[in-house]
């Protein structure tokens, strides 16, 4: 028994789980406003504690985020410490979240992917 039908084309129905539904969207959206802000906080803003910026983008992100930065740590420090690897990080902790968040609401709605309804007598 197939919870979620992902139909013929596995990687459309994958990007309509993680982008085509408001749920993902929402979350998504609210992404990509705290990105901004944080973005704008560390390039355009000079203070002390412009560095604890990056918190806001680890609390959207939470709790893959933690998943992927203790499999880089295996990598040791220098992989760890690296900017591209936490936004690598980043980006898939908040892709394989809008996936899930996806996958939920398609659970909880009920949403079906175009079956056929029976025409009857």
């Amino acid at each position: 028994m197939k919870i979620i039908d992902l139909g013929d084309a596995p990687l459309r129905g994958l990007a309509r789980l993680a982008f085509g539904n408001v749920a993902s969207g929402v979350y998504l959206a609210f992404v990509a406003a705290v990105t901004a802000l944080v973005v704008r906080d560390l390039w355009f803003t000079d203070h002390e504690d412009a560095s604890f910026a990056a918190l806001g983008l680890i609390a959207v992100a939470a709790p893959t985020i933690l998943v992927v930065m203790a499999g880089g740590a295996l990598g040791g420090d220098a992989l760890l410490g690296s900017m591209w690897f936490f936004w690598a990080a980043f980006v898939v902790s908040v892709l394989a979240q809008s996936l899930g968040i996806g996958a939920l609401a398609r659970l909880v709605t009920g949403a079906r992917r175009r079956e056929p309804r029976p025409h009857g007598g």
